[in-house]
C-alpha cells in the first residue's frame, strides 16, 4: 500500500478510509483566549467518518508540566494511542481545521516517538467538507477499535529542551526560529534572543493547502536560514512550531530541525533565561 508522506490528500484518504490499517485521528483544539470554540464539540459536530478525537493538551500532554502542555512521558503516550486504537504499524492521518496546526503537533509527537507512517491530511476537514464528502456526527458510527500494542521510541534528534536552547544561545552554532502566528507574538513580552522570525501558519498557501516543497523552500531561504547546519523551531505553546517543522520537512530540509517542546511558555517563566523584548 502506498502511504505518501509527509502529507496525504483528501482523495486519498477517502479511497482508504475503509482499510484497517489507516486510523484517522481528528486533532481539533482552539488557542484560547483567541478562539473559544471547544475540539469535542466541533469533532461531535460533524468529523470524517470513523476519526477519533485526540485533545493534543490533555491525552498527550505530561500533567507535571500543569499548562504548557509539554509531551506526555512513554507509557502516558503508549496508553493514549492504544486507547485510540493505535498501533504500532497502523498507517494514521491527522486533521484540524487550520486554526492552529495541531494536526501538525500530533504528528511531530508520533515522529517524536518513532512512529513514521503518519501523515497530515492536507486540507483538513474544511476542504473534506468543502468537496462534499462523507461525515459523521456524535460518536462514531463504528465500535472503538481495539486497542492495539503501541511502543513509544523517543527519537531525541527531534526534541529540544530548555537547555538545548541555551546551549545554542551559548555556542551559537544553532539557529533559532520564532513560528509564532502574529496574535500570539505581538501579544507576547518578547522573544529568544537571536531568534527569527518565520510562521509556522505562513506555510499554508491558501490558508487551506500547504505550501509546495519549492514555496516551502523559497520561504526559507527568503529568511536566511535555507543553510542553517542546526535549527531549533519554537512558538508559543509547542504547536505552531510543528506547523514549521512541516514546513521545513516539505522542502527537505527537516532532518536537522528540533522544536522546543516548552517554547516562549516556559521559556518566560524562567526569570533566568535571557530574553529580547519586541521592537
Amino acid at each position: 500500500m502506498d502511504f505518501p508522506r509527509p502529507l496525504v490528500s483528501t482523495s486519498w484518504l477517502a479511497e482508504n478510509l475503509d482499510n484497517p490499517s489507516v486510523r484517522v485521528l481528528d486533532c481539533r483544539w482552539y488557542l484560547q483566549p483567541f478562539d473559544s470554540r471547544d475540539g469535542s464539540a466541533e469533532y461531535a459536530a460533524g468529523h470524517i467518518p470513523g476519526a477519533r478525537h485526540v485533545n493534543w493538551a490533555r491525552e498527550l500532554a505530561h500533567p507535571a508540566h500543569g499548562t504548557l502542555n509539554m509531551l506526555a512521558g512513554p507509557e502516558r503516550y503508549e496508553a493514549a494511542m492504544a486507547a485510540l486504537g493505535v498501533g504500532s504499524d497502523s498507517l494514521i492521518v491527522t486533521y484540524d481545521d487550520h486554526h492552529v496546526p495541531v494536526a501538525s503537533r500530533v504528528w511531530w509527537t508520533l515522529r517524536t516517538y518513532g512512529h513514521e507512517n503518519v501523515s497530515v491530511l492536507d486540507g483538513g476537514i474544511t476542504t473534506w467538507r468543502s468537496e462534499g464528502r462523507p461525515l459523521e456526527s456524535g460518536l462514531p458510527a463504528t465500535p472503538t477499535p481495539p486497542a492495539l500494542p503501541f511502543v513509544a521510541k523517543f527519537r531525541p534528534q527531534r526534541y529540544a529542551t530548555k537547555q538545548d536552547v541555551l546551549d545554542a544561545i551559548e555556542q551559537g552554532t544553532v539557529q533559532l526560529v520564532d513560528a509564532r502566528m502574529d496574535v500570539a507574538y505581538h501579544a507576547a513580552s518578547g522573544h529568544i534572543p537571536g531568534s527569527i522570525r518565520v510562521t509556522g501558519l505562513g506555510f499554508l498557501a491558501d490558508g487551506e493547502h500547504w505550501s509546495t516543497p519549492e514555496e516551502c523552500r523559497a520561504r526559507i531561504a527568503a529568511a536566511g536560514v535555507e543553510d542553517a547546519p542546526e535549527t531549533i523551531l519554537y512558538c508559543g505553546g509547542g504547536v505552531a512550531a510543528t506547523g514549521a517543522l512541516l514546513g521545513w520537512t516539505l522542502a527537505g530540509l527537516g532532518d536537522n530541525v528540533r522544536v522546543y517542546d516548552g517554547s516562549w511558555g516556559e521559556w518566560e517563566q524562567d526569570p533566568a533565561t535571557p530574553k529580547e523584548m519586541h521592537q
